[in-house]
């Protein structure tokens, strides 16, 4: 009798672990990806980044992000990543009864231009941008203010993804290329 009950406790765990290991294969298997893992790396050797904004969080966000990816930011790069603009908004998206805000939404965009040495502009100026959603709670202001701080905090991690996604899609025979056609424009 004991082991007929040891038999029936095992046999639910030793079911849970093949389905759990059924599943991580599946998913393994499909091509699936943690968010912020992704396979697409930025190939520019170096880059020379400004901001208007040389101290704001994005501006690091981005540096560091490169410096991750293996890209060695120096001002004597052949091509300049300028972030030449971050806005940020909020407005209301309804209303409750008393005619206060019952949610609002926040936005976020970065503008930015990849340029050569001479400044001429070879990707952009192009606009990339972030939208999140919450509910204002009149009665936890400190909740709500910190809930709009954190998402504060994940749409500028949005928006360096975003850029260094863009980022990955150029190499630097392309940015090269772009700039030969320049050349021949004013040759002209």
């Amino acid at each position: 009798m004991q082991r007929r009950a040891k038999m029936s406790l095992n046999t639910p765990r030793l079911l849970l672990s093949s389905a759990l290991l059924g599943a991580a294969l599946l998913v393994s298997g499909c091509g699936f990806q943690l968010r912020g893992t992704g396979v697409d790396n930025v190939e520019l050797s170096e880059l020379d980044v400004s901001a208007s904004n040389r101290y704001g969080q994005t501006y690091q966000q981005v540096l560091d992000a490169l410096e991750i990816d293996g890209v060695q930011v120096t001002s004597t790069a052949p091509y300049k990543l300028q972030l030449l603009d971050e806005s940020v908004g909020r407005r209301a998206l309804s209303y409750t009864s008393r005619a206060t805000p019952a949610e609002y939404e926040l936005t976020s965009d970065l503008t930015f231009v990849i340029s050569d040495r001479q400044g001429r502009a070879l990707i952009g100026p192009e606009t990339l941008d972030t939208r999140r959603t919450y509910v204002n709670d009149k009665d936890n202001i400190i909740g709500t203010s910190e809930e709009e701080s954190l998402l504060r905090r994940e749409m500028r991690g949005d928006l360096t993804r975003q850029l260094l996604f863009r980022l990955s899609s150029l190499t630097e025979s392309e940015l090269s290329a772009r700039e030969q056609t320049l050349d021949q424009q004013q040759a002209r």
